[in-house]
């Protein structure tokens, strides 16, 4: 499974005039975006994504449809609302499921989304580096550094991956369902992952991560 997105979407010359002549219209905003003259250009990023990232949506870790737009959305990582400017920077693209893109869809509609770039408000050249983003970002950030998945549970193993968890709704499964059978049944697994969800202090929570993984071992 691909952690890294190592290759970035390019654009041939008609897309990038395409792209020009969009952001110098007088009526430019992110919702230009969804405009009919812009259709080839997002079937041209979804696919290059979707083969870059091999069907994996880039926050929940998923599958997403290798044929159907309506499970691969074009993802942008900083939202369009707030960075139109950013609109189609390469590394601010990605490919996301239906529910990660419609949960921070939602969350930009309202403005209630969390900024996933430090210190972002006047930026004019979109970020180069990790540290100057919350999210766990696919094209900097290696996924499994940041957060682990537990028979479809998400545990933030650093701050980046507690507020991309946080941003996406990552445990929403959980929330509506409870844990799988097969993990609460497990009463030494569950007693783990209770004590590791109360632990405040980084090393504990790493310590209480590794007894998890063992367990998981013994009742698989």
């Amino acid at each position: 499974m691909v952690n890294i997105i190592r290759n970035p979407v390019s654009y041939c010359e008609d897309l990038e005039n395409l792209m020009v002549s969009i952001k110098n219209s007088e009526s430019f905003s992110h919702t230009s975006w969804s405009i009919a003259e812009l259709q080839v250009l997002r079937v041209h990023i979804r696919n290059h994504y979707r083969i870059q990232q091999q069907g994996i949506c880039a926050y929940c870790r998923q599958r997403v449809s290798l044929q159907s737009a309506a499970n691969c959305h074009v993802e942008h990582i900083a939202p369009k609302s707030k960075y139109p400017q950013f609109m189609f920077e390469p590394k601010n693209l990605c490919v996301a499921c239906a529910d990660c893109n419609e949960i921070k869809k939602e969350q930009e509609t309202l403005g209630e989304e969390p900024d996933p770039i430090c210190n972002g408000n006047d930026r004019v050249l979109y970020p180069r580096a990790a540290s100057s983003f919350y999210i766990v970002h696919p094209h900097f950030d290696d996924y499994d550094e940041h957060i682990e998945i537990f028979n479809g549970h998400y545990v933030d193993k650093t701050e980046k991956g507690h507020f991309t968890i946080g941003a996406c709704k990552l445990n929403r499964r959980l929330r509506a369902f409870g844990w799988e059978e097969t993990l609460i049944s497990e009463p030494e697994l569950n007693c783990l992952m209770t004590d590791f969800l109360g632990a405040d202090d980084a090393i504990v929570k790493n310590e209480k991560l590794q007894s998890i993984k063992r367990a998981l071992v013994k009742v698989s």
